[in-house]
């Protein structure tokens, strides 16, 4: 695909011409748009750290002993940190699903930067092996189908989001790594400032001005976030000693 910003055209694959009043690159962190921004220059790359991610149901933690007490609030989230790795873990779907984050160093396996790489059951109690065995029955009832394995991937900070009639919004202008849960939030407000500043009466001959209203904006707030959720994803001094009682913190 090519993307003529000057023209707000983009051209698909087979040769077919897609015009508009301009582009809004929301094509995620492997963007096609980010290029004609920033050139290729600016591509993600590994952080040194990847993440398993699956669900299980509330009621399973719920029926097992060993587990009952992680789940007696609604809300919830908890965090269990060793030096370089940490189990993350919240409900959603109205409290019925828990989710999972496991973050842990690239060289403990094998991922890719795709959404769905199969991840290993057995490989991910190893690597968290060390952690409280109450929090490893709770890595167990991951469904071995549905557990995945990703990279994490950071960037460069991009000097501009705009590029004549194309801005970039959400991991095409900031991949977030995951440490704060900022990323998905970002993009809602980038979405939101958009649509602040393109009203639905807005001449042609501004929206080029007005897209580089949107970056003034938006990029600092956007780029001081990113910058905080790499300093928390940081590992911890090694003298640092942990007892085995998780720290909850409630976000009802």
């Amino acid at each position: 695909m090519d993307v003529d910003s000057t023209n707000a055209t983009l051209i698909l694959e087979n040769g077919q011409a897609i015009k508009g009043d301009l582009i809004i690159g929301a094509d995620g962190v492997h963007s096609v748009t980010r290029k004609v921004v920033g050139g290729d220059k600016f591509q993600p790359y590994g952080s040194g750290k990847s993440a398993f991610r699956f669900l299980i149901t509330k009621k399973s933690a719920q029926d097992d002993p060993l587990t009952s007490k992680f789940v007696e609030k609604d809300g919830e989230l908890i965090i269990w940190y060793g030096v370089d790795r940490r189990v993350v873990l919240y409900p959603t779907t109205n409290n019925e699903l828990l989710n999972f984050v496991c973050i842990h160093p690239d060289t403990d396996t094998s991922a890719s930067d795709t959404w769905n790489n199969q991840g290993n059951n057995e490989k991910m109690l190893q690597v968290y092996k060390d952690f409280d065995p109450a929090v490893l029955a709770l890595l167990k009832k991951a469904d071995a189908e549905t557990l995945k394995v990703w990279k994490l991937l950071d960037m460069d900070v991009l000097p501009t989001w705009v590029n004549e009639r194309l801005a970039l919004l959400g991991d095409a202008a900031h991949p977030f790594l995951p440490h704060q849960g900022q990323g998905g939030g970002c993009a809602i407000e980038d979405a939101a400032s958009l649509a602040a500043v393109l009203s639905k009466d807005t001449p042609r001959e501004e929206i080029k001005d007005r897209l580089q209203l949107y970056e003034k904006i938006r990029m600092k707030r956007a780029n001081r976030l990113q910058e905080i959720s790499r300093i928390m994803g940081l590992d911890l001094d090694k003298s640092v000693k942990f007892d085995r009682t998780p720290a909850p913190f409630c976000i009802t």
